[in-house]
């Protein structure tokens, strides 16, 4: 697709729980690309010498800031504390964060951790769904606050739909934030530091949410993210690529997380644990390669187990993928913007299938009425993670970087882009996902 290039690309898949097929391309890196965009959109071309002129490939140890996948393992995380019984899934937040969250509009109804990690919370994500240092995320829901939005972080009632907490799915990034609050006040831990402890380390995988806790060869690894164009509303397929994140050129950044203007780095030591879980992105921050996200897709495959050791429980296993979320038609119990999703379990969904013109069922990219995923879009990188337990497969594939804007560069049966429509196709071919 040369008027539709890809910066670089890695992919994975599964057949009975094991990896059979691993493959790498472009660049991770690339030395010659256009960077420094000022204010009025400019950019200038690389002068200074050293590692950042370097074209350096993709392998399948490239580490990646994988978006929305992130949520996943903030599920799996989760799914650990309700094993030791320190987190209840159906208990109000509002008890683990040590103030009250509820949604004006439904104050009688609590919010639990169960909606939050199946998008069914009536919360909402509005201008904003992260705060910098030293803010507390509970000032999203402080009338007053310049985060507030005038109560754009709740649903609010509608005539002809039940949009209250537990009863309808709406995707929000401000539900993990709130999760990783709620982690971090369970166990007294920053919520970088939980991960790693609690799932990272258990699984021996080199990945982190917080960058400067990667070693330094999996950091000298680490993607930027590039589209060919300044942001997601500025693009032009004929120019340069334009960096977008985790820029780094070799240099651990100064703070791993967002500061408010005039803070050091060294205010990270003064956090106080559980009142910003959304600093390390829980939505979106995990930096994982494409061997870490096999292992993830054989952990679901393997019952919560994978080489035999076992992290999770079976049964923790078929709680993340049992529909907590089902889509209603009649009731008109949803908002997909475009992704039609049909079911949600916890950390993971289920996407529509689509019938053919000769009626033929194909399933769509990142789900399909057999397939548990999650996929993610982010400054530029595209991605996907899904398995079917009944085949024992599984795939997922990573993009650095995309020449066009996805969303409007759609494929022919499904919202996905063209270049993961075809990623999926050939997947679901190769490894008879969804097949008898």
């Amino acid at each position: 697709m040369p008027q539709a290039p890809l910066s670089g690309m890695a992919a994975i898949g599964l057949r009975d729980g094991k990896v059979v097929y691993e493959g790498a391309w472009g660049l991770r890196h690339i030395g010659h690309a256009r960077r420094d965009v000022d204010d009025e959109g400019d950019v200038g071309d690389e002068s200074d010498a050293g590692p950042g002129n370097l074209d350096l490939p993709v392998t399948p140890d490239t580490k990646f800031r994988v978006a929305s996948i992130s949520k996943t393992t903030v599920a799996l995380a989760a799914m650990r504390l309700v094993e030791r019984g320190q987190l209840e899934l159906d208990r109000d937040v509002s008890e683990y964060l040590g103030w009250r969250l509820r949604n004006p509009h439904w104050l009688e109804t609590p919010i639990t951790s169960a909606m939050l990690l199946s998008h069914c919370s009536s919360l909402r994500d509005g201008d904003n769904y992260n705060l910098p240092l030293p803010r507390r995320i509970e000032d999203f829901f402080r009338e007053g606050t310049d985060v507030y939005e005038g109560g754009a972080h709740y649903a609010r009632p509608e005539k002809d739909r039940d949009l209250a907490p537990g009863r309808f799915f709406a995707y929000c990034n401000l539900n993990t934030g709130i999760m990783g609050t709620i982690l971090e006040r369970v166990t007294r831990k920053r919520f970088d530091l939980f991960m790693g402890d609690e799932l990272f380390s258990p699984l021996g995988l080199d990945a982190a949410f917080n960058p400067n806790l990667l070693s330094d060869g999996a950091f000298a690894s680490l993607a930027t993210l590039y589209r060919k164009g300044f942001d997601e509303t500025h693009w032009d397929s004929s120019g340069p690529w334009v960096p977008q994140f985790d820029d780094h050129r070799g240099k651990r950044p100064a703070s791993p997380c967002r500061l408010s203007p005039g803070l050091g780095p060294d205010a990270l030591d003064a956090y106080e644990i559980g009142s910003n879980g959304s600093l390390f992105s829980p939505q979106g921050g995990l930096r994982a390669s494409i061997r870490d996200l096999g292992v993830l897709i054989g952990l679901f495959l393997g019952d919560g187990a994978i080489d035999g050791k076992r992290l999770l429980s079976r049964e923790s296993i078929r709680a993340m993928t049992t529909g907590r979320w089902i889509w209603n038609p009649e009731a008109r119990n949803g908002d997909f913007e475009g992704t039609p999703v049909r079911e949600m379990g916890l950390g993971l969904m289920r996407i529509g299938s689509y019938s053919d013109a000769a009626g033929s069922d194909r399933l769509l990219p990142d789900g399909g009425p057999s397939l548990w995923a999650h996929s993610a879009e982010a400054y530029g990188l595209l991605g996907g993670m899904a398995f079917d337990k009944d085949s024992g497969s599984g795939y997922a594939y990573l993009i650095g970087g995309t020449g066009r804007d996805p969303r409007n560069f759609k494929g022919e049966y499904s919202s996905r882009s063209r270049w993961e429509e075809a990623i999926h196709g050939a997947f679901v071919e190769e490894l008879s996902i969804g097949k008898a």
